[in-house]
């Protein structure tokens, strides 16, 4: 018993030194670089105007998988409509909507039924029929039969016209210059950018008088969503834009280079994420061709609104098993690249680093228990989690309160002061939405 109390108590030492040595790192690190670029207002980057009007803008496809689940489309489709952008199409893939959703949508946009001939480079599930809008020309969509995200990309890329195609979620609203900021690094150098990544914000739905919206007090659940979409977008600002490679935010919007993506056989319907999986793929797969390079950008596209804590942690759950499918891929792959390397670092990091918190506070609290040590040392080492990473998010709300589009003062100050209580409330509840799935 007095060795196993010892071991345990050895054990914990050192997940206690390890899990707080790398916070105190990353916590330094993002306190340095909030310090070094936020705190002020930057203006917006530019205003496009000669790349809205130019001939020589690369077109680009719009694809949007709608499923059965999908948020509705209602104020997605207007707005990628009103994209300040040359010229463009929005393919919507009707996947397995039916019933009223789809007559309405019929009804609102004026759809009728066309013949479209196109090449079924990539397989997907049957497509019963193909409509476009009397309303706008521009908008193309597909009905056909169920068979998920992937195979509805894939879809999407066979009916595509022009050299990109974007993948949007349903229920992201952007700007009018939104594609013009997603497409910058591609139409600086075509050649060699095979995909773009932008950055969807998460935040609630606002009710009642605009003018009031910032007044508005949100749910703990939406705040804390917020603060983990403007965590990521703060890797992306501070690390991800010097690096010649990159993956997707959890939440965001990709722009892909068609052939590349027909060179590899599309989106992949076996993976647990689709569009991160490809990205891995550009990035290791020999078809993909030397001097080709993945651009992860800070810029941000849109913003989608928060979802359940259930549907949240479904999200993290996807997420972790795409991260474990990138780094099976890594090691099929030969070399010792340094983009392989990074991406194999950023991986280990972004799938571990959660894991490593939740061990040291088992393995300290069982060494409370097992008397070992006091239980002022699990409470100190709750303590201290709890707050360097509510450092780590009062750094990412530094940074962005200091750029175009930033959440109101209202908003940066209420989730200020609730980030310090995240780690300790909603990851809790996170882990409890994922241990009970009867209960979503």
């Amino acid at each position: 018993m007095v060795a196993l109390t010892s071991f345990i108590t050895s054990l914990a030492a050192f997940a206690v030194t390890a899990s707080l040595s790398y916070l105190l790192i990353v916590a330094a690190a993002a306190v340095a670089g909030a310090v070094a670029r936020g705190g002020r207002r930057e203006r917006a980057v530019d205003a496009y105007e000669a790349l809205a009007v130019s001939r020589f803008t690369i077109p680009v496809s719009i694809v949007v998988p709608a499923g059965a689940e999908s948020e509705p489309l209602s104020a997605s489709i207007p707005a990628l409509l009103g994209l300040n952008y040359p010229e463009l199409e929005v393919i919507v893939v009707a996947d397995s909507i039916g019933g009223t959703s789809m007559e309405a949508f019929k009804s609102e946009w004026l759809l009728e039924p066309k013949e479209f001939f196109y090449r079924r480079t990539l397989t997907t599930a049957p497509v019963h029929r193909i409509y476009r809008s009397q309303r706008d020309p521009r908008l193309i969509v597909i009905d056909k039969a169920p068979g998920g995200r992937a195979d509805a990309l894939n879809c999407g890329v066979n009916l595509a016209r022009f050299r990109y195609v974007v993948s949007v979620t349903p229920g992201v609203v952007c700007d009018a210059e939104a594609l013009l900021r997603l497409m910058s690094p591609a139409l600086r150098d075509p050649g060699a950018v095979v995909a773009v990544t932008s950055y969807v914000e998460r935040k609630p739905a606002r009710s009642g008088d605009p003018a009031c919206a910032s007044h508005e007090w949100t749910t703990a659940k939406d705040d804390y969503q917020r603060l983990a979409s403007i965590r990521s977008w703060m890797t992306s600002r501070l690390a991800w834009h010097q690096l010649r490679c990159g993956l997707p935010p959890v939440d965001a919007v990709a722009a892909w280079r068609r052939d590349a993506v027909l060179e590899l056989g599309g989106f992949s319907v076996t993976a647990a994420d689709a569009e991160l999986d490809l990205l891995v793929r550009l990035q290791t797969a020999k078809a993909a061709g030397a001097g080709r390079r993945v651009v992860r950008t800070s810029e941000v596209f849109g913003h989608a609104g928060t979802v359940s804590v259930h549907a949240a942690a479904r999200s993290v759950s996807r997420r972790q098993r795409a991260v474990l499918e990138a780094l099976r891929t890594f090691r099929r792959t030969r070399g010792a690249s340094p983009v392989r390397k990074t991406m194999m670092c950023v991986l280990a990091v972004e799938l571990l680093t959660p894991a490593a918190q939740a061990v040291a506070l088992v393995v300290v609290f069982a060494a409370a228990v097992a008397g070992g040590i006091g239980w002022g040392e699990p409470l100190l080492l709750l303590l201290m989690l709890t707050f360097g990473n509510g450092l780590i998010s009062a750094s990412a709300l530094l940074l962005r309160g200091g750029t175009p589009g930033a959440p109101a003062r209202a908003d940066l100050r209420r989730m200020l002061v609730r980030a310090p209580l995240e780690f300790a409330v909603y990851r809790p509840a996170l882990l409890w939405a994922r241990a009970a799935p009867s209960r979503r």
